[in-house]
C-alpha cells in the first residue's frame, strides 16, 4: 500500500497577550506521512475496525476490507491512526505522548481529513507538532548591471575568435540601436569605423576593461 503525504495548513496556536488577551497565533504548516499497516499491525486494531461496521457486514469478513495506516511526523514519529473499512467514514485515533496512549479523535470523510483532525488533536493537548521548515525567500536574479555608453570591453562572445584574429581585441558598446523590442544588447563599436561590428551582444559577454568608465 503505497505511502500517502498530507500538510495541514495554517496550523495555530492560542495564547494570551501582554493584555491579558487570548490571542491566536500564527506556527506554520505541518506535513505527515501515512504509512500502510501490515496484516499484524492491523489485528492489533481490530477493536477500533468492528466500530466501522455500521451496515450489518459478517463481521470476519468486513474486517477483511479494512485498511490501516500509520501517521508519522519526521520529527515526532508515530502520532495517530486512521482506520477505513468498506468505503466507510475513517475512524481517527491520536496519540498521547503524555499518557503513552491513543485515544479517538471522531470520524471524517476522507484521510486527509484524519491527518488534519490528529495534528489539531495534538495542538489542543498541549502537544503540538514541529512546523515545516520555512523555504529560502526566492531571489530573482539580479539584472545586469548596464555599461555607459562607449565603455570599452573585451567581447567574449561568439566571434570572438574571428575578430581575434582581425587583431581586434577592444571594442566600445552602445545601446542596440534595432527595432527588436526584446533585444536588450549592445551593439560593439570599434575606434575609427562608423558602422558596428556587431549587434545584439548578450551583456555576459561583454566584459569592461576600463573601470573608471563603469564607475562614472
Amino acid at each position: 500500500m503505497a505511502n500517502h503525504t498530507f500538510t495541514t495548513r495554517n496550523v495555530n496556536a492560542g495564547e494570551r497577550n501582554a493584555a491579558g488577551e487570548m490571542v491566536l497565533r500564527h506556527l506554520g504548516d505541518v506535513t505527515v506521512t501515512l504509512e500502510g499497516m501490515l496484516p499484524p499491525e492491523l489485528s492489533e486494531w481490530e477493536w477500533a475496525s468492528a466500530c466501522l461496521n455500521t451496515r450489518g457486514w459478517d463481521e470476519e469478513q468486513f474486517l477483511l476490507t479494512v485498511r490501516g495506516w500509520k501517521v508519522v511526523h519526521p520529527e515526532a514519529g508515530v502520532v495517530g491512526v486512521l482506520l477505513q473499512g468498506a468505503g466507510t467514514r475513517v475512524h481517527v485515533e491520536w496519540f498521547d505522548a503524555a499518557n503513552d496512549d491513543f485515544f479517538s479523535a471522531g470520524w471524517v470523510a476522507k484521510l486527509r481529513h484524519g491527518a488534519a483532525a490528529i495534528v489539531n488533536a495534538r495542538q489542543h493537548a498541549g502537544q503540538g507538532l514541529p512546523v515545516d521548515v520555512e523555504p529560502e525567500p526566492y531571489k530573482a536574479p539580479a539584472a545586469p548591471t548596464r555599461l555607459p555608453e562607449g565603455t570599452r570591453v573585451r567581447y567574449h562572445g561568439t566571434f570572438a575568435m574571428t575578430f581575434s584574429d582581425l587583431g581586434i581585441h577592444e571594442f566600445r558598446v552602445y545601446g542596440c540601436d534595432c527595432d527588436e523590442l526584446a533585444c536588450r544588447g549592445y551593439e560593439l563599436h570599434v575606434d575609427g569605423l562608423y558602422e558596428p561590428v556587431a549587434l545584439h551582444v548578450h551583456p555576459d559577454h561583454a566584459t569592461p576593461l576600463d573601470a573608471e568608465s563603469v564607475a562614472a
